[in-house]
């Protein structure tokens, strides 16, 4: 898997390099389209940041109505098998690039985020009261709340300060990549994006 993800940087960032490239030996303007096209290929090295965890919990479930006995009774035990990605939001990116003084600025919240849970369920001694049973609201309900208990868990987890690594180093990439073909990278995290940047 590593290697996996040097290879999808490396592919990416070689695109990346024969854009600058191309660009940096022209006369011509660069125009919407080209910055367009560019502020594209820059989300598809994003992507690439990104990591995964896998997540097995037990939930232990308890209901009664009126009385804790048996018969107003219902209890499950759930077990959980999650696959949680974590990574970098590139939906609200913006791209403005100088080419006078060659220079590229980056808008982006760098904030790492989940970005998907991929579980599964299971439900292990399901017992039901006679007067207390599990609608098929209440199964979703569950279903649920087992989808929140697991992204609490991987937000306690190392999983979004492993992403915040990965996309250093990806910054890092970038920004030598930027400078080997004498542009500048300037990466504006967390700022507001005025109408006439690039959507």
């Amino acid at each position: 898997m590593k290697y996996l993800f040097y290879i999808l940087i490396a592919c990416s960032l070689a695109g990346l390099g024969f854009y600058f490239g191309k660009n940096y030996n022209s006369s011509n303007n660069i125009s919407k389209t080209d910055q367009s096209i560019l502020l594209e290929r820059i989300k598809d090295v994003f992507k690439v940041v990104y990591v995964e965890a896998q997540f097995n919990e037990i939930i232990n479930h308890k209901d009664y109505t009126w009385f804790d006995l048996s018969p107003f009774r219902k209890t499950a035990i759930i077990r959980v098998q999650a696959t949680v990605h974590a990574g970098i939001d590139m939906d609200s990116s913006r791209l403005e690039l100088d080419e006078l003084h060659k220079t590229l600025n980056f808008y982006l919240d760098t904030t790492p985020v989940i970005l998907s849970i991929e579980h599964k369920m299971d439900y292990f001694d399901l017992q039901q009261g006679s007067f207390n049973y599990f609608k098929p609201e209440e199964l979703s309900s569950l279903e649920e709340n087992a989808t929140s208990y697991i992204r609490q868990k991987a937000l306690q987890s190392d999983l979004l300060n492993r992403c915040s690594s990965k996309r250093n180093e990806m910054i890092q990439l970038m920004d030598d990549l930027a400078k080997g073909v004498g542009w500048k990278l300037n990466l504006h995290p967390n700022k507001k994006i005025s109408a006439h940047h690039l959507k």
